[in-house]
């Protein structure tokens, strides 16, 4: 008898060694979940990976490491896009579905710095990198001294320039730094209850085409449910205050035991003003209302004014 032929399952992703990395632990993952399948890796040069030079901001957001994935996605190139969370837009495109969210890595961001300092340690004056809208607001928040340096480039060359003296720190996901094996260089993980993630940090997402049950049910073998929630949540909070990724905005949802909380703030981008809220739920259903009434607590209290005083990408 001819040997049964196995389907390939096409799994997309951006080019950087991050995301390859990422996208690796997610095959893994699905491999051990549906063995009757194979998975390819296809990376995919985004935008955001060919221009390094200038800032999210002005590149438009998010979208810049997703149009590509989808597109590809659209002409059945790929089956699969493996996105980090963060990247994705609150609002999907019509044709696509957030298929799965596999178990989420730690959320906080982390600071590196030249000689081990923490965030409250360094130098007055001192030079800190980042190209995030919400880390410079927080940081200017708890240290107006610090100034700031707009940054851009993988890992790597975020942490040569370090080591080159161009900046004594820098604030990265925790998340990315645990995937690559470098969390030796953190200096100190950020609190989160204070210096509050981005929506989505650390968490992977599956995306796929609507129509596609059979794809979407091999990608729902390696969903969190619990962490899925915690995205829904995160992503209705943006959604609802319609922020972009221009806006400085952290949210940040988590299971304790059976409740699902939330912290969420707005700032305006020097720091000085910063609006937070928080609330729980008790079950999974309830994500999506939870990140709504957080957004209208906020803008309830000016979270809209602040949007125009300036311009997390």
């Amino acid at each position: 008898m001819p040997e049964k032929t196995v389907k390939i399952v096409k799994i997309g992703t951006r080019g950087s060694k991050l995301s390859v990395t990422q996208a690796g632990s997610v095959i893994k993952m699905l491999q051990n979940a549906a063995p009757e399948f194979a998975f390819e890796l296809i990376t995919i040069k985004t935008a955001g990976d060919v221009d390094q030079g200038t800032s999210m901001t002005a590149m438009g957001g998010q979208g810049v490491f997703v149009k590509e994935l989808e597109a590809a996605l659209s002409r059945g190139e790929i089956d699969l896009a493996v996105h980090s969370a963060k990247d994705l837009p609150s609002n999907m495109l019509k044709g696509f579905v957030l298929a799965a969210v596999p178990e989420r890595a730690p959320a906080e961001d982390a600071l590196i710095s030249s000689q081990g300092w923490g965030l409250k340690d360094l130098p007055i004056g001192a030079k800190l990198a980042t190209g995030s809208p919400r880390r410079r607001a927080l940081v200017k928040t708890f240290r107006p001294d610090i100034q700031l340096v707009d940054i851009r480039g993988n890992v790597d060359t975020r942490l040569r320039k370090l080591r080159d003296g161009e900046f004594e720190a820098i604030i990265l996901a925790r998340a990315g730094l645990i995937r690559l094996g470098l969390d030796d260089h953190i200096a100190e993980v950020l609190p989160p209850e204070d210096f509050t993630p981005a929506p989505g940090q650390g968490a992977l997402v599956l995306e796929a085409r609507a129509g596609d049950g059979e794809i979407i049910e091999i990608a729902s073998r390696v969903d969190s449910h619990r962490d899925h929630a915690c995205l829904r949540a995160e992503r209705s909070l943006l959604a609802a205050l319609q922020a972009g990724c221009s806006i400085p905005v952290g949210g940040w949802a988590r299971w304790n035991r059976d409740s699902l909380r939330m912290d969420a703030v707005v700032l305006d981008t020097d720091g000085r003003t910063a609006l937070r809220s928080s609330g729980k739920v008790s079950s999974a259903e309830e994500a999506e209302e939870l990140g709504k009434t957080l957004a209208q607590d906020l803008i309830a209290r000016g979270a809209r004014e602040l949007f125009s005083h300036g311009n997390e990408g």
